[in-house]
Formats: structure tokens, sequence, C-alpha cells
């Protein structure tokens, strides 16, 4: 039903509408108050402007219009309410709730809100920055730089006290120096030892070989003289051989000249009986002459025999007894000289183990006084390395009380204003940025915020140092969220985020302005994307979830 419906019946109303009122006034007795007048006044009758038209459409509903079967009583109330002209104010208001309703859901249907998580940090390098840290406790003596300062590799940040240090170097040198000065003198000791050792070594070597010699040479004549005895022993051998055989034939001579004189006596019987027969004229003269002949052959054969062969065999005898008596007498000399070669060879070889004993005790001794050395200098040695090694030690932390620059970079914290501060081992004295690395944002991100962060959301960048008003906004994106949260004093459960920037800069007049390491800045995380009928249905669906129902 319409308002036009209305503006066309005049001051009558619609058939329906009559006779739904009809029949509520047939079931029940109408009682309007003033605050259901008020009702009935806002609905449709009460918003419809009525128009009297000059004459009405010839339709049935006319005809019924027109001719009702009952006439229509109301109380006054409602008369009065029904005879009010309608306000066209409540239907345009209704009419433009409607479509600015319709228009709102629209628009909160199909529109979007990001959601987004707010986190705050600072710039860093990428990676991670180079943290100061003293390796021993000592007492600052002189801060060489200050926050923002640009460093070398090697550059030297803050020194610490190094009396001590120095003190321990000055005092491990001079041990040192001592150690090898007495290094030194141990091993030119144990050279002169091992010099005299080999000196005496050849000398002995020298006299035991002549010593040897000396032996070789008593034995080479002990078998001379062995030999030269033999030898005597067997001409001794030979002459008595001869002496034996020189005895026979002297006594065999003597026989002969007996018998020879024998002979010369028959020769002379013989003459004797010839001369006796040649006077008395038996025989002649020539017999007597030829016995005569025969006895002075053997007269001469007699002084022959006597002058030759008894002569020649005594003479013989003779020298073979006296060359026996010679020889005798050389093998007794001869085995003299034996005896005096063999005692001599026994003495040379008693001296020449003598000799060896006292060699081989001097080269123990030489040997025990080398070794006695040798670890007298190994001990020295270790000493040296053991200071050596403390003088390093020293000398390392000489350079520990020097906190230098790991590498080329901006100090980005120093963490001591005044000298004589005390620091001690693992407290962070400064925070070096390396040079050239790209800046990346470390940002806190509150617990109730990241249950959806993930790795590669886009971030929106706000630089405190640089309004966005005036410089934007940069753009980044998530690379890394730390897996445990943290625990801070004012924020609670936090996580560390880190967030890649798309540019290092801004421009200003046209100008592109670096970031530097430590700048602080705030960044929104665009978690996602949620229409807006979602959000303004969250306190209904909410309280669906706690029971509540609607």
């Amino acid at each position: 039903m319409t308002s036009s419906s209305f503006q066309k019946d005049g001051d009558n109303f619609p058939t329906a509408r009559i006779e739904n009122l009809q029949t509520l006034s047939s079931q029940k007795e109408l009682k309007i108050s003033s605050s259901e007048s008020g009702f009935i006044k806002g609905g449709t009758a009460g918003s419809v402007a009525l128009e009297h038209p000059t004459s009405f459409p010839k339709t049935k509903t006319n005809k019924v219009l027109t001719k009702p079967e009952k006439p229509i009583s109301w109380s006054m109330p409602v008369q009065a309410m029904l005879d009010q002209p309608p306000a066209t104010l409540p239907q345009r208001l209704i009419y433009g709730g409607i479509a600015f309703c319709l228009i709102f859901g629209t628009w909160a249907w199909f529109g979007t809100i990001e959601e987004v998580g707010h986190a705050s940090g600072k710039l860093i390098p990428k990676g991670e920055t180079y943290k100061i840290e003293p390796l021993d406790i000592g007492k600052v003596s002189r801060i060489a730089v200050k926050e923002g300062d640009t460093v070398t590799a090697g550059q030297v940040l803050v020194e610490l006290d190094r009396q001590l240090e120095e003190k321990e170097i000055e005092r491990l040198e001079q041990l040192l120096i001592n150690y090898q000065m007495e290094l030194a003198q141990k091993q030119n000791l144990l050279e002169k030892i091992s010099l005299e050792a080999q000196t005496y070594q050849a000398i002995s070597q020298a006299q035991e070989n002549e010593q040897r010699a000396a032996i070789a040479q008593a034995k080479e004549k002990i078998k001379t003289t062995q030999e030269i005895l033999l030898l005597q022993q067997r001409q001794y051998s030979a002459y008595q051989t001869r002496q034996d055989y020189l005895q026979p034939l002297s006594g065999t001579a003597q026989e002969r000249l007996e018998e020879l004189e024998k002979e010369l006596l028959e020769h002379q019987k013989r003459i004797e009986k010839l001369q006796s027969l040649v006077e008395e004229g038996a025989v002649s003269q020539e017999y007597v002459f030829q016995a005569e002949q025969a006895m002075r052959a053997t007269k001469q054969q007699i002084l022959q025999s006597q002058l030759q062969e008894g002569n020649n065999v005594k003479e013989q005898l003779f020298q073979a007894q006296q060359s026996l008596r010679d020889l005798q007498t050389n093998i007794t000399q001869k085995q003299g000289e034996l005896n005096t070669a063999f005692k001599e060879a026994e003495r040379l070889e008693s001296e020449l183990t003598s000799k060896q004993a006292q060699a081989q005790q001097t080269q123990l001794q030489y040997q025990q006084q080398k070794q006695k050395l040798a670890l007298e200098i190994t001990q020295i040695q270790g000493k040296i390395t053991e200071t050596q090694n403390l003088l390093v030690t020293a000398k390392t932390k000489l350079q520990y009380k020097y906190l230098k620059a790991p590498v080329d970079g901006v100090v980005l914290s120093l963490n001591i204003q005044n000298t004589g501060k005390v620091v001690e081992t693992g407290n962070t004295i400064a925070e070096i940025a390396p040079e050239g690395v790209p800046l990346e944002l470390s940002a806190t991100l509150v617990n109730r915020e990241a249950g959806f962060v993930q790795k590669g959301m886009p971030v929106q960048i706000k630089f405190d140092a640089y309004p966005y008003q005036d410089y934007g906004i940069i753009s980044g994106k998530v690379s890394s969220i730390s897996e445990d949260a943290k625990t801070d004093e004012d924020l609670g459960e936090v996580y560390q985020v880190k967030v890649e920037l798309e540019q290092n800069y801004i421009q200003e007049n046209q100008q592109p302005i670096q970031f530097k390491a430590g700048q602080t800045a705030s960044a929104d995380i665009i978690i996602r994307r949620r229409r807006i009928i979602d959000i303004l249905l969250d306190p209904i669906k909410q309280l669906q979830k706690d029971g509540i129902k609607l």
C-alpha cells in the first residue's frame, strides 16, 4: 500500500484499511492511549498527505467506498487522529534512512579496512652490529670517540688502564732475557764438553790404535822369534844329526888307519923275509923292491889318512859341535826374547784394556755431563717457552686494554661518558655499524599484535626525524620475526621484528638524504584486510560466543 492510493481516494480510507479497522473494532473495544495514538500517528497513516481529488475513477473499489454497507464509527481520539493531515518530514527521514542504510551496508559489505600491528624501533645495519665489549676488567683511562663518529678498522675507541700489564710485560721480558743468557751459557758449555769429548775420543782412539799397532808388532815379533827359534831348532837338530853322523866316521877312519898300520907291519915283515931270501938268493932283488914300494904306498896312505880323513872328520865334528853350541845359545836367547815378547804383548794388551776402560769411563762421564746439560737446557727452554707464552698472554691482555673498531663504520652508541669508570667483561661499551651495509628496521612488537605477523608482510614506516606529513611514508616488508618472545619491563611480552626498507633515503629539494643507523621509527605492519561489516559485527559475534542469544 502506497501514499498514492490515499491521494486518489480523497478523504476516505482504502477499503482494506477500513475493513481491518472494523474487524478490530468488532473483536475488541478499541482503547487508545496518548502513547498509542502517537504510535499510530507515526505510522503510515500519519505520514500520508491526503489530497481531495475532484473526481474518482470508476472502479469496483470506488463503488465499494461510495456505497458502504455500514456506517463507520470511531472513538473521538482515533477520529481526531485520523482527521489530522499527514506530515511529509518523517516520510523523508525514513526514505533518507533507508537510502543511508543501503549505501552504508553496501560500503560496509564491500569496503575493507587494513588491520595493522604497531611496532617501534630503530635502524640498524642489516645483519648485526658489532658490539664492543671488554675482555678483561679495567678502568677507563681515555675515550677516543663519540657517538656518530666515523671510524676505521683498528681505530682505538676506548683505552683502559694498562699499568699492571706494562709492568708485567717488563718483568717477563727481563726474565726472558735472563733465561736466554743462561741458555746460551749452557749451550756453550755443552758445545765445549762435546768438543772435549770428541777430542778425548780422538786421542783415545789414536792411543788405542797405537797400542793395537804395538800389540800387533809384538805379536809379529813373537811370530818372527818363533819362526827363528823353530829354524834354529831345526838347525840344531841337523847339526845334532851331523854330529851323530860324524862321530861314526871318525871311528871308521881310525880303524882304517889301524888297518893300514897293520898292513904296513906286514909289508915290513915281508920285506925282511924277502931280504933274507935275497941274501940267500932264493928270490931276486926285484921282489924286495916291490915290497918296499908297497910298504911306502901303505905309509903314504896312512899319512894321507891321518892328514885328510882324520883331520877333516874331526874338523867337521868340531864345527858341528861348535854350531850346536852356538845354536843352543841362540835358541836360549830367542826363547828369552820370545818370552819377553809374550810378556810385552800381554802388557800391551793389558794396557790397551785399561786404556779402553778409562776411555769408556771418561766418555761415560762426558755423556753424563752432556745429558745433565741437555736436561738443564731442556728445562731452561721450557721456562723460556713458558715465559714467552706468558709474555704473549700479557701482551694480549695489554691489547685488550685497547678497545678497537673491528670494521669501518659509524659509532652507533657509546655507553661510557667519563674516564675512571670501571668496566667488566660482558659490558657493551659501544656499538659499531659497518660501513656500506644496507639498513633495516629492528622493531619491537607487542605480543597481542604478533599473532598474524608473517615474513613478507608489507610495512609502512614513519621516521621520527622526518615527519611523514612532509616526507611521506617509507614502504618495506617484514624480513624476519623472532621465534620466542622476550619480556619488556614496559610492554610485557614482545617479539623482535626485522623490516627491510624499499629505499634507504628520503628526498629533500630533489636531493636524497640517506638514513643513518640509530634513527628511530614506527612501523605499521599490515596484517590483513577485513570487511567493514565484519568489524561492525565483531561485538555481536563476541556476545554470541559469550552465550548471549540475540
